[in-house]
């Protein structure tokens, strides 16, 4: 196969298995537009009247073209595309090895476009509210965020998608705009269902809101896993597990309420909940909680059926007048 732009950036290892990103007449595509942003009528000059009517649309909804308000292509880099191909066609043939290094790439990208955000928050700057960051948000903040919200998109999880470190569900992504029109336009209600849901199978509502320059809120609300999550792996890589997801809230020690069942402790994503083994004969001891370790997700307090743990609020957010 032809190769392709050096400007879809592309990483070298992943050359040999451009065939599993591109078809041929894509990546011709891709290099009639390398120096140039072309019409569609220029476009099927070059490439010749047998190209299919539904060509570029697919090209574009596939992330390997970009597309501007007045109709001019140029190519998308290659993070467009693997997002797209993730979510919608697959790791088919790709060996193990190949994944492993994609996925790291992926993720090295990711943390350097956000690690001058990271460490200005790390050094007590307000973060501004026209960058999406992510942070943790209760049942009810929720709620009342999606109050807000004219319009829900169901999209598959783009990092769940990618890694595959757990059984989870991908459809589990909440957007609300709708990038190249591919997600799932669904109610409100069907949008809160879907949150619900996840928090019950022990999943962390995380939200990545920004407002633009006409004061309109975009972003997406998350249920996030530990084992797929790239702002968890960001967090761990840079030492900013309190500030990305940002945490507002910290599980408080259990209450009298609680029979020593031991949910909290499974369902903590980073094991800031542990518990003595119960002695013969002897109640279950409660489950203490590291307030040190806790992130503040919430699932722990979500989960207990007696409703023996209480979330405190101990950090104000840019973004709280969207859902408090």
């Amino acid at each position: 196969m032809s190769d392709i732009p050096s400007i879809c950036l592309i990483p070298a290892f992943l050359r040999p298995w451009l065939d599993h990103f591109y078809t041929p007449r894509e990546i011709r595509l891709l290099q009639i537009l390398e120096k140039q942003t072309l019409s569609e009528s220029q476009i099927r000059e070059q490439l010749g009247p047998e190209l299919p009517d539904d060509f570029l649309g697919r090209a574009w909804k596939k992330g390997v073209v970009n597309r501007s308000d007045d109709g001019y292509f140029k190519p998308a880099d290659f993070h467009d595309r693997f997002e797209k191909w993730a979510l919608f066609e697959g790791w088919q043939a790709l060996s193990e090895a190949i994944k492993t290094q994609l996925n790291g790439w992926e993720l090295d990208d990711y943390v350097e476009r956000h690690r001058k955000r990271v460490e200005q928050l790390k050094a007590g700057q307000p973060r501004p509210i026209d960058a999406a960051c992510p942070e943790y948000l209760a049942l009810d903040e929720v709620g009342r965020l999606f109050e807000r919200i004219p319009r829900f998109y169901l999209w598959p999880c783009n990092c769940r998608a990618m890694i595959e470190g757990c059984d989870h569900s991908h459809l589990t992504c909440i957007r609300f705009s709708n990038d190249r029109g591919i997600g799932w336009e669904i109610s409100r209600e069907r949008a809160l269902a879907i949150v619900s849901e996840a928090n019950r199978q022990g999943l962390m509502q995380s939200a990545e809101l920004a407002v633009d320059d006409r004061g309109r809120l975009d972003g997406a609300l998350c249920n996030c896993c530990s084992d797929c999550c790239f702002p968890h792996q960001l967090a761990t890589r840079l030492q900013a597990e309190k500030i990305w997801p940002l945490r507002r809230h910290m599980a408080l020690r259990p209450s009298e309420a609680c029979n020593g069942c031991g949910r909290c402790v499974r369902r903590c994503p980073f094991d800031a909940i542990s518990q003595e083994k119960k002695a013969k004969g002897q109640p279950a001891p409660a489950p203490v909680i590291d307030s040190d370790r806790c992130r503040g997700c919430g699932v722990c307090a979500t989960g207990c059926p007696q409703e023996a743990i209480q979330m405190q609020k101990i950090k104000a957010s840019a973004m709280e007048d969207y859902y408090t």
